[in-house]
């Protein structure tokens, strides 16, 4: 009971920092731009801290009797992206720091998601620890994507098994995204009768 309400306030602290974070990111953009060369530094601790931020996950555990949903924490790393919208005077990749604008206008990208459930899988008989990876097509819905977007993915994942055999299976996605992107929630469908759901509140900024 303690490790849960420290969890959840310390939750409410970092979704408070990066909303604050994120506000000022966007009001001072313009201005920024121009200053990106000249303080490389503040530009990538600033994207770093914001890759630090994890998304909360809820992941069904399950055997053949019994199921219940485990919490956890996931990050999102987009190691490339491809643009399909991108200005013809710039590259269509980006690697890494992505701008959210390339990513909701249309975009396929390579991601990797490491995960670390706060409860261990007592059913499916799991270890906390999970790494997914995959590809994802992200469309706009609403006004180019920045006020709704969607996505489709296909995505690789890989649990160690307490009983000493690993596991690896395959899933399928899909998601929605409001704020410029930044905001979303997605969903999984695993082909994996131990752990066949899953769905989080997703947060990507870069």
């Amino acid at each position: 009971m303690f490790l849960r309400n420290k969890l959840k306030y310390s939750s409410t602290i970092i979704f408070a920092l990066v909303f604050l974070l994120s506000a000022n990111t966007f009001a001072q953009d313009n201005e920024q731009k121009g200053k990106d060369e000249e303080r490389p530094f503040m530009k990538y601790l600033s994207w770093t801290l914001l890759q630090a931020v994890p998304s909360p996950v809820l992941n069904q555990d399950a055997n053949e009797t019994n199921s219940r949903l485990s919490f956890g924490l996931r990050w999102n790393i987009v190691p490339i992206n491809f643009s399909f919208n991108a200005n013809k005077f710039v590259s269509p990749v980006q690697f890494f720091m992505v701008n959210p604008v390339r990513r909701y206008t249309g975009s396929i990208e390579l991601f990797v998601q490491p995960e670390v459930s706060t409860a261990g899988f007592d059913y499916a008989g799991y270890d906390n620890f999970a790494v997914g990876t995959g590809l994802r097509y992200t469309f706009p819905i609403n006004h180019y994507g920045e006020h709704l977007a969607g996505s489709i993915g296909a995505k690789w994942n890989y649990r160690h098994s307490g009983t000493g055999a690993d596991k690896e299976y395959y899933g399928i996605e899909g998601g929605l995204y409001i704020l410029y992107g930044i905001f979303g929630i997605q969903g999984n469908y695993n082909f994996n009768d131990r752990t066949r759901y899953n769905i989080s509140l997703n947060f990507k900024y870069f």
